[in-house]
């Protein structure tokens, strides 16, 4: 095996975040934070902080996926 040649298990990952994808996420994380800062228990905090992210991910691969079908069709 030559060193330029990749192993047969190496999988690529995911493409890294576009601008807008990355700005669904910080916002998502922004209006978190505010809500947490409103004086929310520690808890309250870390779970909002959980399910936010999750949220915004799910948005970005949404956007995602859309704008792939978008480019397909």
């Amino acid at each position: 095996m030559s060193h330029t040649a990749r192993a047969a298990c190496v999988v690529p990952g995911d493409l890294p975040l576009t601008a807008p994808e990355a700005t669904i996420v910080v916002v998502v994380l922004v209006l978190a934070v505010l809500l947490a800062l409103a004086g929310m228990p520690a808890l309250s905090v870390l779970v909002l902080l959980a399910e936010t992210t999750d949220t915004g991910l799910r948005l970005v691969r949404r956007a995602r996926s859309r704008k792939q079908a978008e480019a397909e069709g």
